[in-house]
């Protein structure tokens, strides 16, 4: 008979005590542990008193914790286990984040999500509040204004490119506000600050409309690149393809007969491959949209063609603008070839997605007011996204369009 102040903890399992096995099992999830079993009752007894012991000593303690503290002693080392062998890392932020966000997202994350939330986390635990910093403060010590003032305008302004999506931020603050919580648990504090604290849904601001291409301009630039560099640019041009979707392309996606190409994957930071994570990896394209099929001209499949017979006419699932190698080639080798480029013939900055814009602006000029037709060529997930990032140019092609009509009426 197991005492009732352990029955939260140790059970029997009947069926595997007739069966000889271990049976009583030691379940220690309250503290971010798995599951253990042993022979008697008296083994599970002992090391749950061990565990008891430590955890109360930890409670005593936690009076002195700093913020920072009392993320490294977060529960998770049982349960992220596997995880933590893969990775071979027991950094207690890399442990509490892959917990929270499991629990989040209802299934295992990817690794590559982490490196994000952890700059959140080294960003909020270094202001500077009162001479302290957040990772110095005790918990208790943390106030709502704190919150508001310091560490919610923090998520919404440190993002790469400026001010974090809304929903993004909201993530975060869960995430931030989950350890707070964890904190009242441990008595490190007695009001989560966090659950007060007002969220102001952050303003966003328009970004400058994308600038249209003349086809001058891309002319000019193929006339200057080097000659393995022509193929590349005039695919891009011909197919708007993303330059992850055309570094990882290979030859079964390409339809020599009906002059057509497959996108059905694209190159990623990171990727998960039979439980390794591998870097510059192939994974699934952006959303289910941008699976798609996309025609291609006559001119460039022809090149397409030539570039084919002259790698040797290699197996379909050779890189069709990979390496001698057959590896992908390197994320920023055809921005920087071709910066290089525009940099001698104008004050341009250009990116290798310009030429995905440039794509898109020929075939509004073609489609005219078929916008859905464009958004599925470019592989867009809502055609919303299409009309708010080429708006600015139908409006143009209309005016211009309107003007030739009108004048064709006149009589001069």
């Amino acid at each position: 008979m197991i005492p009732n102040k352990y029955k939260k903890y140790i059970w029997q399992d009947k069926t595997k005590a007739i069966k000889g096995h271990l049976s009583y099992q030691l379940n220690l999830k309250s503290f971010g542990g798995g599951k253990t079993f042993y022979n008697t009752f008296l083994e599970a007894k002992l090391e749950l008193d061990k565990i008891l012991s430590l955890e109360k000593k930890k409670l005593e303690d936690s009076d002195t914790w700093s913020i920072k503290d009392l993320l490294g002693d977060f529960p998770s080392q049982d349960m992220m286990y596997e995880w933590d062998q893969r990775i071979k890392n027991n950094d207690p932020l890399r442990t509490f984040y892959y917990k929270e966000y499991k629990n989040m997202k209802g299934g295992k994350p990817l690794p590559d999500y982490f490196d994000s939330y952890k700059s959140i986390f080294e960003a909020i635990l270094s202001i500077n509040i009162g001479g302290k910093t957040v990772g110095q403060i005790k918990p208790r010590d943390l106030t709502v204004e704190h919150c508001e003032t310091y560490i919610l305008p923090t998520l919404i302004n440190s993002g790469k490119k400026g001010k974090r999506s809304y929903r993004t931020v909201k993530d975060m603050r869960s995430i931030f506000n989950k350890l707070m919580s964890f904190g009242k648990s441990r008595n490190c504090l007695s009001q989560n600050p966090m659950l007060d604290a007002e969220f102001v849904k952050p303003i966003v601001v328009d970004e400058p409309p994308v600038e249209k291409l003349s086809t001058d301009f891309i002319h000019e630039i193929q006339q200057n690149l080097p000659k393995s560099m022509t193929l590349p640019f005039r695919f891009a041009c011909a197919t708007g393809l993303r330059a992850g979707e055309q570094r990882a392309l290979t030859w079964d996606k390409i339809d020599f007969e009906m002059f057509e190409v497959t996108v059905s994957k694209g190159a990623k930071l990171k990727v998960v491959i039979n439980d390794e994570i591998v870097k510059d990896g192939v994974g699934k394209v952006k959303s289910s949209t941008s699976n798609r099929v996309v025609p291609i001209t006559a001119s460039v499949m022809k090149n397409l063609k030539e570039l084919y017979i002259k790698q040797g006419r290699p197996d379909k699932t050779h890189y069709v603008f990979g390496t001698k190698y057959n590896t992908m080639v390197g994320r920023s080798h055809w921005k920087e070839q071709l910066q290089k480029v525009v940099s001698k013939i104008s004050d341009k900055h250009m990116r290798w997605h310009d030429l995905r814009h440039y794509y898109a602006s020929k075939m509004l000029e073609y489609y005219g007011n078929d916008l859905w037709t464009v958004s599925n060529l470019m592989g867009h997930s809502d055609i919303s996204i299409t009309q708010k990032t080429y708006g600015h140019w139908m409006q143009d092609i209309a005016r211009k369009q309107k003007l030739r009509n009108d004048m064709a009426q006149i009589n001069f």
